[in-house]
């Protein structure tokens, strides 16, 4: 009987520890594009130019359709999550993608250092000093850097699938700490695109020439300016759901 109730309590603990994640975590896959990614949406708001419509988080922080729609479209963006934290910070995430008609066909198809250079160039562009491979099942030039124009802190994601590029753009207005990372790399590890394998790669020759040159130039580079940041006190899904929480265990001990 002992034993029954012991194996009874360890499964309890098991669930406990995995059960929240399987419940608020959520895939998006974004019309358009050839890309899923994987959001708590118990904690973030996500608009994407499937759900907008009707969509009622979007009448509860006070933005018009015609706002967030401008948004996405006039910024080639197909997702804009937004995480409020209850004293007013936040962290933004822009997906972005636009076709690129000469140039690489996958990024992943290439070797770290040929990424590595396209993430130096990368940089170069945005005047960053910050930038690396990131790999998870697909290859990234990451690159990181502060918005001279906007103010934010950016830490930005980008690669190139089935001959477009596609661009992560994560932008706060303070540094983003260990947890913070930890969340954004766990949402970029859940990435999966559908790889159109029938697609060739060009001739090397040249090639990065081009992608360091005309890509760079054409791609979609910088931080946003979104509708949903202006109503940045609207933070009823934040972490402090989980800090209440905690503050909870502790008076209950």
């Amino acid at each position: 009987m002992k034993r029954n109730l012991c194996v009874l309590i360890t499964v309890m603990l098991v669930l406990m520890v995995f059960l929240p994640v399987s419940v608020f975590s959520e895939t998006y896959r974004l019309g358009g594009t050839d890309m899923s990614i994987d959001l708590d949406d118990s904690l973030w708001y996500v608009f994407t130019r499937d759900n907008i419509e009707n969509n009622a988080e979007l009448e509860e922080l006070g933005i018009s359709y015609d706002s967030i729609y401008d948004v996405l479209y006039n910024n080639e963006a197909y997702m804009d999550a937004v995480l409020f934290y209850i004293d007013g910070d936040y962290i933004q995430l822009f997906v972005r993608k636009r076709a690129i008609e000469d140039g690489i066909v996958n990024l992943s198809n290439y070797s770290d250092e040929e990424v590595l250079e396209f993430a130096e160039e990368r940089a170069k562009s945005q005047k960053a000093e910050a930038y690396s491979v990131y790999k998870s099942q697909y290859k990234f030039a990451k690159v990181e850097y502060i918005d001279a124009n906007l103010g934010y802190y950016v830490c930005e994601f980008v690669t190139f699938v089935n001959k477009d590029i596609y661009v992560m753009t994560f932008q706060a207005p303070s540094p983003f700490d260990d947890s913070e990372y930890e969340e954004i790399e766990r949402m970029i590890d859940s990435i999966q695109f559908d790889v159109d394998t029938s697609l060739k790669e060009p001739k090397r020759e040249a090639l990065w020439q081009r992608v360091l040159t005309g890509t760079i130039r054409g791609a979609v580079i910088g931080g946003i300016t979104g509708a949903v940041i202006a109503i940045v006190n609207k933070n009823k899904k934040n972490k402090n759901k989980q800090d209440s929480q905690a503050d909870d265990t502790v008076e209950a001990e």
